[in-house]
């Protein structure tokens, strides 16, 4: 009876643990993906200098969370504690790595990273002046966020009326465009939503691992047994 309930407790362990690291793996796609598409599309998601090294890094913690959630599920299939402690450590690196990332999020949303956008912006009035494909790019964000211009509406593309674009003509010409808070919010609500899962799977992982040695024990200690019975 005792062996057959090890047996039992081992392979529920194994079950739980790889469904688990499934959808630990299942997250790193969607974290790769988003990350992804959000820097394929930087005019839409107003990517500035600020928030590009927490994309970059978002990505990277979206590829290594992918390939260890696979062999995670690797180490429960073969309920080695080696793979389940390698994939515990990567767990935690990730946590610090989302950490950092939240923080650039709130970083690009404090009154400093604004200022500093905003000096930046206002080396580019007007806009009119721009190089052709800077001014296709924020042509673009106009009419993705339905706004027009950075500080004081069409007047930011030049004080004639022919150089406003067509991205311009909209009902309230002086609803001007914003910028860091959209994409600080995912940046934010991604890193310590996924924060908070890894926490729950380092504790997981950790009782995993700790039942498994103990299921071990208890195996091999009625395997012991069983020899000396039989001697």
């Amino acid at each position: 009876v005792l062996y057959c309930s090890s047996t039992l407790y081992a392979t529920a362990i194994r079950c739980l643990l790889f469904t688990f690291n499934l959808l630990f793996f299942i997250a790193g796609i969607i974290i790769l993906g988003l990350s992804t598409h959000i820097q394929s599309n930087r005019a839409d998601y107003q990517i500035t200098d600020e928030l590009l090294p927490a994309i970059t890094l978002l990505i990277f913690v979206g590829a290594v969370t992918l390939v260890f959630g696979f062999l995670g599920c690797c180490g429960a299939i073969k309920e080695s504690r080696c793979l389940l402690a390698l994939f515990f450590t990567d767990l935690l690196c990730m946590f610090l790595m989302l950490l950092a990332v939240g923080g650039l999020g709130v970083v690009a949303r404090s009154p400093a990273a604004r200022e500093q956008v905003k000096v930046n912006i206002e080396k580019m009035i007007p806009l009119s002046a721009q190089p052709k494909d800077v001014q296709e790019s924020f042509q673009e964000v106009e009419r993705t966020l339905k706004c027009c211009g950075f500080f004081d509406g069409h007047l930011d593309w030049g004080n004639s009326s022919t150089v406003v674009p067509n991205s311009c003509n909209c009902t309230d010409t002086s609803r001007n465009c914003t910028f860091l808070d959209g994409l600080s919010d995912v940046l934010i609500g991604t890193a310590f939503s996924f924060s908070i899962f890894m926490i729950l799977g380092m504790g997981f992982s950790s009782i995993l691992i700790c039942q498994i040695s103990v299921g071990k024990n208890i195996t091999g200690g009625f395997d012991s047994s069983k020899e000396q019975t039989h001697s």
